[in-house]
């Protein structure tokens, strides 16, 4: 499989983590360690695109673990869309300058 080298921005934070994942050892080059994200990001949201596969699992958990009990899994659905939501805005906020 041939390669496409692209351009790419990144905020330096980010870079920075990068940077420390490789110097561990963990990955070999910047590179390599973006195309593992690229990898586990694309598996992350063919789940999503399944209609059943990733919300109900998420929704299946969040009933299970709940104090709180639930009407629905309709509700149960926009609780953990919700943690989601919070979720990407921290790490947002973490990432970005």
């Amino acid at each position: 499989m041939g390669t496409v080298a692209l351009p790419l921005r990144l905020p330096k934070k980010l870079l920075q983590e990068i940077d420390l994942l490789v110097k561990a050892g963990l990955y070999e080059s910047r590179s390599e360690a973006l195309r593992d994200a690229v990898r586990r990001l694309i598996e992350t949201k063919r789940l999503l695109l399944e209609p059943y596969g990733y919300y109900r699992l998420q929704a299946e958990e969040a009933v299970l673990s709940s104090k709180i009990p639930l009407a629905s899994p309709e509700e149960a659905i926009e609780r953990v869309r919700k943690i989601r939501k919070e979720l990407w805005r921290k790490e947002r906020e973490y990432f970005e300058p």
